[in-house]
């Protein structure tokens, strides 16, 4: 078997490992329940616009794709996802061959099909499965571009990162990646000021036309939605341990060991490498956003997958700074392997958490504990979660759905039998999606149920004011092959 490996072609094996990727994940994203973004930005699909209130309109025109062909499925919201994994898979090997050889494009390839973080993206319809695989193909047109004098290129260019903008607006700091490069890279700064770049900014303009149309059109929504995800209230502070609980999450999205690697290799190859090419442009890739989402988790931690985007360029210049430590000092292979064995073990527990729940809710009853929070808790025990609300819709005569979390909506949009239409209460506008779509009418003999995961019981005043009786109706938790996920309340609603 080692000996078929050694004498297979990189590329041949690239070629299969991608297609053996790729029919396992068509297979396996239909074991998996939805999580509440994905079935949020179902939602969306249903109501195609030019933008949405928290994101540009990249992820609903791929979901209405996906449903257009296999209908509004889990398969169908998910196949674009899978799809995108592959390309974006393909697109590592491509450039990481083009910067160094087919050795450095396979080892890239196997480090990214490990690694946790893309293989969750892989399987899960969110925007980062757009936003990487336009900002690796990004990447690869703009080494194009520096290569050769060629004005299309830096057309392509502003419009892959303009895409990659209506999916995430994390992209747009690609362009200041492109920038950083230009201005470190003595031979290419010249083209800081350029007919090239005036063309690549002015098709990037393009390109993100149907948000800035959507925003005037809404009174520029999206300035409350970043403002309010940003953490900035009235001044940035500096808080440290929100900077650690950025870090930990990349290393605990990465893989621990992967992650203190990249680290590990972007320093050193910046401080004694930076006069290669290759390793500038690959830095400029990745320092920028890291760097950028550090500074901000001073004030409160990023989410562990903003910087996504950046594992790209990490990835191929992690492989290439350890390969030549390996060469240098063979007894670090051990140290190389077991990065992947941790990496692997990680991915391989995410796609199925059970056996580990078990096993470490039992040591956290032995030892009276608080129980461990099952990782995947968010994709499950929504099916028995709608079976409830069904019947309580069946048993009250409700035909009016409100929720109070667009979570909630969602997962009622999506699995309840005829797919209706849910509602959230009345907020102020921006708060949410919901609150750009038509609301709820009430009538003198509308009868609605109220779910919602608020622990305390509490009822908001504004469902009270506008119903004359409540009455709580069933209290459950819903329940994965026997496990609880999420504890929730339906009450029944009336004007009486």
């Amino acid at each position: 078997m080692l000996s078929f490996l050694r004498q297979t072609s990189p590329a041949r094996l690239a070629i299969f490992l991608l297609i053996a990727l790729t029919g396992y994940r068509l297979w396996f994203i239909t074991q998996m329940q939805l999580v509440p973004d994905e079935a949020y930005y179902w939602l969306w699909s249903k109501h195609l616009a030019a933008s949405y209130r928290d994101k540009g309109p990249g992820i609903a025109w791929t979901i209405a794709l996906g449903t257009k062909l296999f209908g509004p499925t889990v398969f169908g919201i998910r196949f674009c996802a899978v799809l995108l994994s592959t390309a974006t898979g393909a697109l590592i090997f491509l450039l990481a061959r083009q910067l160094y050889d087919d050795r450095v494009a396979l080892w890239s390839l196997l480090v990214a099909a490990a690694m946790p973080i893309v293989a969750v993206g892989s399987i899960l319809m969110t925007i980062d499965s757009l936003s990487v695989f336009f900002w690796a193909l990004a990447i690869v047109i703009f080494w194009k571009a520096i290569q050769r004098d060629e004005l299309t290129d830096w057309l392509w260019l502003g419009l892959v990162i303009g895409a990659g903008f209506l999916a995430k607006f994390t992209n747009g700091v690609q362009l200041g990646c492109i920038g950083f490069f230009l201005l470190w890279s003595k031979e290419h700064r010249r083209l800081l000021i350029s007919r090239k770049m005036l063309v690549m900014c002015a098709a990037f303009g393009v390109s993100i036309l149907p948000i800035l149309w959507w925003n005037i059109q809404t009174g520029w929504v999206h300035a409350i939605a970043l403002h309010s995800r940003s953490g900035v209230t009235n001044t940035f502070q500096i808080h440290p341990g929100e900077l650690l609980k950025f870090l930990g999450g990349q290393f605990g999205v990465v893989s621990p060991l992967f992650m203190a690697g990249m680290l590990v290799a972007a320093v050193a190859l910046l401080l004694t490498k930076h006069a290669d090419l290759r390793v500038r442009f690959l830095l400029s890739q990745f320092l920028p956003l890291y760097g950028l989402f550090a500074f901000f988790s001073l004030n409160k931690a990023g989410q562990p997958n903003w910087a996504a985007p950046a594992l790209v360029a990490g990835i191929i210049f992690t492989v290439v700074y350890w390969r030549d430590v390996v060469r240098r000092h063979p007894a670090w292979r051990w140290g190389v392997g077991a990065a992947f064995g941790v990496a692997l073990l990680m991915t391989v527990v995410m796609h199925n958490t059970e056996p580990l729940m078990l096993v470490l809710n039992r040591v956290t009853a032995h030892f009276h504990m608080r129980p461990v929070t099952d990782p995947l808790r968010r994709a499950q025990g929504w099916t028995e979660f709608a079976a409830h609300v069904q019947q309580a819709r069946e048993k009250n005569g409700a035909r009016l759905l409100i929720a109070n979390h667009y979570s909630q909506a969602s997962m009622m949009a999506f699995y309840l039998p005829d797919q209706p239409t849910p509602y959230l209460l009345p907020a102020p506008y921006g708060d949410s999606q919901f609150t750009l779509w038509p609301g709820y009418q009430l009538q003198p003999d509308t009868r609605a149920l109220y779910v919602t995961d608020d622990g305390n019981g509490t009822l908001p005043k504004t469902l009270q004011d506008e119903f004359g009786k409540i009455e709580l109706v069933d209290d459950f938790w819903a329940n994965h092959h026997g496990r609880p996920m999420t504890r929730f309340r339906i009450y029944l609603c009336t004007r009486e």
